[in-house]
């Protein structure tokens, strides 16, 4: 039981520090709650860019969390990203510099953004952000963008 333990362990510590390092962003995403009208609520906490994080870069970090990584906290069930495969992923990177652009779409994803509270960790002061995601909008839109297939596909 002990050596299954570890294993466990020692397995999700490597999945972090890989989806961490391959996208050379260091954030936590914490799920708050799931909203009515296909809405989450996250919690974001960017600890790399401490100083440049504000409520639209936090907004990118929990767009792309919903995503490339998924989700998961005590009081939400654990998501998987919407793209989940490598395909998938190839034909977002494609339209991904204009959906985050300055005047791109992602901002329709995005509700209710706000600052809540400066955190001291190592003695840096980091800002945490409150982010509601229009999950299923976001779903539709890669859908109808042929990115990712529709739920109901095979039916």
């Amino acid at each position: 039981m002990r050596k299954k333990l570890f294993y466990y362990a020692l397995t999700l510590i490597i999945m972090s520090i890989v989806s961490c390092g391959a996208k050379k962003e260091l954030y936590n995403i914490e799920c708050i709650s799931v909203e009515n009208q296909g809405y989450i609520k996250l919690k974001v906490l960017d600890y790399k860019n401490t100083s440049k994080l504000d409520v639209e870069n936090a907004s990118k970090n929990a767009i792309k969390a919903v995503l490339y990584s998924g989700y998961s906290s005590a009081t939400c069930q654990t998501q998987k990203p919407l793209l989940k495969e490598t395909a998938d992923i190839e034909k977002f990177k494609k339209i991904e510099n204009k959906f985050f652009s300055e005047n791109g779409i992602w901002k329709t994803f995005v509700r209710n953004s706000l600052d809540t509270s400066n955190i001291k960790t190592d003695k840096k002061e980091n800002k945490d952000f409150i982010i509601m995601i229009n999950k299923d909008g976001l779903r539709k839109y890669l859908e109808e963008q042929k990115i990712i297939k529709p739920l109901n596909t095979g039916f």
